[in-house]
């Protein structure tokens, strides 16, 4: 078979699995008949045999502790929290004639492994918390320049209802403004609603402690929830 390249290949497999004749395939392609059909020849057997892509997997050679296998995940299965050092003492006293390098390994390998997060989200009660956040939109027109919009949002934390609502600005009246609607959505207001570091909430931070704007305050307070 003359060399041919892999779009050549592919090509001729593609139109062979759509049920196109050799013969046609050969006129179409402006192949001759045996190059098309060694092609396919050498498709169907290459389908076959394991993909070169994927190496062998390396052969495991026999360890000295294979045959400590069982008393080691006994231990484990006992003894969760035990050493790799307290294993391999149990293991010489059996008999095992290894070193402890090899030992700690397989404890590493097949001791059970609990995954703590690092931040666990505290358990959320009906109307307790709620999320505040803005996003802005490009918005363009057939008749007028484009505009930007700002999107804000209002989650409950809880049953994660949503309230959307759309402002030319994110300052502070139209933060207070997208309150008031999506307390009126929602017939009510979480306790606590997270924001991040939104200047007509925060005005700065002294240390830990968070210096609110007080207009804001103020705004939270006649609705009885705090930032």
């Amino acid at each position: 078979m003359p060399p041919v390249d892999e779009n050549t290949v592919h090509d001729v497999v593609l139109l062979d699995s759509q049920k196109m004749s050799r013969r046609a395939i050969a006129r179409a392609l402006r192949l001759s008949r045996n190059t098309v059909r060694a092609i396919l020849t050498e498709h169907v057997e290459a389908r076959g045999r394991p993909h070169s892509a994927l190496p062998t997997p390396p052969t495991r050679r026999p360890s000295k502790l294979d045959p400590f296998r069982p008393q080691v995940d006994e231990l484990l299965r006992t003894y969760p929290d035990i050493t790799a050092q307290r294993v391999f003492e149990v293991l010489r006293e059996k008999g095992f004639g290894g070193g402890y390098t090899g030992v700690k390994d397989l404890v590493r390998q097949v001791r059970p492994r609990s995954v703590t997060p690092s931040l666990e989200t505290p358990p959320r009660e009906p109307g307790d918390m709620a999320e505040c956040d803005w996003s802005p939109y490009p918005v363009t027109f057939t008749q007028a320049p484009p505009l930007t919009l700002q999107a804000f949002g209002y989650t409950l934390r809880y049953s994660t209802r949503k309230y959307y609502g759309l402002h030319e600005r994110n300052d502070l009246f139209a933060l207070m403004a997208g309150h008031v609607h999506a307390f009126e959505r929602f017939e009510g207001a979480a306790l606590h609603c997270k924001y991040d570091g939104q200047k007509p909430v925060l005005l700065r931070w002294e240390g830990p402690q968070p210096i609110y704007n007080p207009r804001f305050i103020d705004f939270a307070t006649h609705y009885e929830f705090r930032a």
